[in-house]
């Protein structure tokens, strides 16, 4: 019977996902790749080793053991399939109700996407002089100050990279080595590269998701095999980057991914353990979660203020199966899953607009890790609805008052010269 729910719950993900992102052997990744790897890596591959390898040995085992009881199996793997279900339904249900539509999208003026740029640059820069002591600390759960100055860079990266999926929406034609060498990827590149050497490595990993989605769907599709060798080699570089944080050595990579999801499973297995699974509950914590979208330069003890909700979670990441309980239950997460495809498939069909795009690839990059294993204060308030949705508005609509008010000032100076 275990054995049955486990292979159901692998097919049906692999299924629905290659149903609609793999035709002819060509990929295209989009929200429903993400949204059903995310979904295998962190809530199936738990139940898997429990299933198939009961006696596996790795750190923490016996207690993760011990937590994840027989009898919890079942109701965990049925829960998984049915919410599963109501994500397909949703989205089978979006695709019906919003057909694309083609649109001719104006060009997002340089000069403002300079200036943003630029802009980001000077602030990453003064966040790392700022918090320079707890950035380069290594990352520990409860260490709050390394947490906000991670933070803060990781807000300016983000925001440089809107401004660089928004420069490649606009210039289709630009060759990748044109755009890696642009003022628009330069600084993003440089501040990726100091998140993965303080041990920001899953948000840098979801920026590189984005511009595969980006690439996948704007530019053209890519043969299977080479989207499984591309994953093979994103797995095994940021597993070294992981274990090198871990141990200073860059041995055994894989067994680094493959402690991510077991680990942020603590706090799953002991939830179900102590407070099992609830029909429906009420988010009443989620509104003092908005002071969230405040930047951190200008509440630095923020993350002092924000509460966890009381869960066991010894080495970070709160399992998304226990943010949804405690916020909606099970039949509220049902309802939860059922509406959220069909918002990415409403941006979807307006992603001929830049803006649209911009923030249908920002939402659908950030299914694959932050949104199943970080609380909702981070993937769904600042990741999703600030960073992917009210960023790219402001990004463009600050660039086209720019462009207004320097073509003002031009026609301006033009008609003072011919009064001269």
């Amino acid at each position: 019977m275990l054995v049955l729910l486990l292979l159901t719950a692998v097919f049906v993900p692999c299924w629905y996902a290659c149903k609609r992102s793999v035709s002819n052997g060509m990929v295209e990744i989009n929200h429903v790749t993400t949204f059903s790897f995310g979904f295998l890596f962190y809530w199936i591959t738990p139940l898997a080793v429990r299933i198939a390898t009961p006696d596996a040995d790795f750190p923490l085992s016996s207690v993760w053991i011990d937590l994840f009881q027989e009898q919890l199996i079942a109701p965990y793997a049925i829960s998984c399939i049915a919410l599963y279900l109501c994500f397909v339904l949703g989205d089978s249900f979006g695709t019906r109700l919003f057909t694309r539509k083609e649109r001719k999208s104006e060009r997002v003026p340089l000069l403002g996407l300079c200036w943003i740029t630029a802009g980001a640059s000077l602030l990453m820069a003064y966040s790392m002089l700022r918090f320079r002591a707890p950035l380069m600390r290594t990352a520990t759960p409860g260490d709050v100050p390394a947490q906000a100055a991670r933070g803060a860079v990781t807000a300016c990266v983000v925001l440089m990279a809107a401004v660089a999926l928004i420069y490649s929406l606009d210039h289709p034609l630009t060759t990748w080595r044109q755009r890696l060498l642009s003022f628009y990827f330069l600084p993003l590149i440089g501040g990726a590269a100091i998140l993965v050497a303080v041990g920001s490595r899953l948000g840098v990993a979801s920026l590189l998701v984005m511009f595969a989605i980006y690439h996948t769907s704007a530019v053209g599709r890519v043969r299977l095999r080479t989207v499984l060798i591309g994953l093979l080699l994103f797995a095994c570089f940021f597993g070294a980057v992981g274990r090198w944080r871990e141990t200073g050595s860059f041995g055994r990579p894989l067994f680094n991914v493959f402690e991510e999801p077991i680990f942020c499973s603590l706090s799953l297995v002991h939830y179900l353990s102590y407070r099992g699974i609830a029909w429906i509950n009420f988010p009443h914590g989620m509104a003092g979660d908005l002071r969230v979208l405040v930047p951190t330069v200008l509440m630095p003890n923020k993350v002092e203020r924000l509460q966890d909700p009381y869960v066991y979670a010894p080495l970070g990441g709160l399992h998304s199966f226990v943010s949804f309980n405690l916020a909606f239950g099970l039949l509220g997460s049902a309802v939860f899953w059922f509406l959220l495809p069909m918002g990415f498939r409403y941006l979807r069909s307006r992603s001929s607009l830049t803006l649209f795009a911009t923030m249908y690839i920002m939402c659908s990059g950030w299914l694959t890790f932050s949104f199943f294993r970080d609380p909702f204060r981070i993937s769904l308030l600042k990741e999703i609805f600030e960073f992917s949705l009210i960023a790219p508005v402001a990004i463009v609509y600050f660039a086209r008052l720019m462009s207004w008010s320097w073509s003002l000032l031009v026609i301006r100076r033009a008609k003072s010269e011919q009064h001269v």
